[in-house]
């Protein structure tokens, strides 16, 4: 089972936020900047709701799997056979009460969709149609033919507060909830049938040009060699560490099920390390392609010319060629090692 050769997958169902999200938010959220141009100018020459200039790491998944691209599960007239999407962009793993008892607060808090709000939909969508007409463990061994991919999703229960002004020490008593609600995620597939599951990691946030926006602190901070911002990449790099641990006990509370980590610290530092070789502008790699007009601001957007050279769509948001090469990272170290047969 090597390179090009992976399991027969009859579905992918998908929770996330807008690293995941093919759509769900342009229905939430018409207004949305992913549903605005320039997004999607590369690959569908329109705006799609996918925060990207073109594909994401689902759809690059998608097709090595040779499956259709996933819709949206607010997509009401999508074919779902092959799966659904039930990702939503700035969504959080934490329910908004978790942040409401700390005064955290976020300008687009109406279009979080939580994962306890996605697995609903997912509740919903096996009642309502893939198993409508299944009984329990007829629709259990459907489920046990699909991918289940949690994530990414993590990021904005950290970027929110992190914006609203809470300290790296105050972002870092947040792991264990976030990683006690994916968890929980994780075991709520499991029970109602999925036996192969990958979990997404978080990417390395102190890369993210989000992240490098306030001039004052961000000269103040260490940084590695790329400019990456470090308190903030050891803060990930803690997260990631906490989340593996709790799979690895999962796999034990589960032993029928495959739990995998999807690795997209090191699939993305991968791609940093390497970014000359494959194309991408070495003067702008923390630097977005896509810099949108400031309110009530004169000065333009800026639109690159080429996302292809750059990493960066926007300021959180990856190109389609970053994720390109993200996915085939995640590709060759996580989808071929799901063994086929449980």
């Amino acid at each position: 089972q090597g390179q090009g050769s992976f399991c027969p997958f009859e579905a992918i169902y998908q929770f996330g936020d807008s690293i995941s999200d093919t759509g769900n938010i342009d229905f939430i959220n018409h207004q949305g900047k992913c549903s605005k141009e320039p997004f999607g100018e590369t690959y569908f020459h329109h705006p799609v709701g996918r925060c990207s200039d073109g594909l994401l790491m689902v759809d690059y998944f998608a097709q090595a799997l040779r499956l259709p691209f996933l819709s949206p599960y607010q997509n009401k007239s999508a074919d779902t056979s092959h799966g659904v999407d039930f990702a939503v962009a700035g969504s959080t793993a934490l329910d908004l009460s978790f942040f409401q008892e700390r005064n955290v607060t976020w300008p687009n808090s109406a279009n979080n969709r939580p994962i306890s709000v996605q697995l609903s939909w997912f509740r919903e969508h096996l009642n309502n149609s893939i198993c409508k007409t299944l009984t329990p463990s007829e629709c259990a061994t459907k489920l046990s033919k699909a991918l289940f991919l949690i994530g990414e999703i993590g990021f904005n229960d950290f970027n929110w507060p992190f914006n609203s002004g809470t300290k790296i020490e105050g972002l870092a008593t947040y792991i264990p909830p976030v990683v006690q609600a994916i968890t929980g995620a994780v075991k709520e597939v499991i029970r109602q049938g999925a036996v192969r599951i990958i979990v997404s990691g978080l990417f390395p946030m102190g890369c993210v040009p989000f992240y490098h926006r306030n001039a004052t602190y961000v000269i103040k901070e260490p940084k590695d060699e790329f400019q990456c911002l470090k308190p903030y990449n050891d803060l990930a790099s803690n997260y990631n560490k906490n989340l593996q641990e709790a799979l690895s006990l999962l796999g034990k509370e589960f032993p029928n099920a495959v739990i995998l980590y999807a690795d997209y610290y090191n699939a993305f530092m991968s791609l940093l390390r390497r970014a000359q070789s494959l194309g991408f502008n070495e003067t702008t790699l923390l630097k977005p392609c896509y810099i949108p007009p400031k309110i009530n601001s004169t000065t333009p957007a800026f639109n690159c010319s080429n996302p292809a050279q750059y990493i960066f769509f926007d300021n959180v948001h990856p190109t389609q060629a970053a994720y390109k090469h993200m996915a085939e990272y995640l590709i060759d170290n996580t989808l071929s090692k799901i063994p086929c047969t449980q």
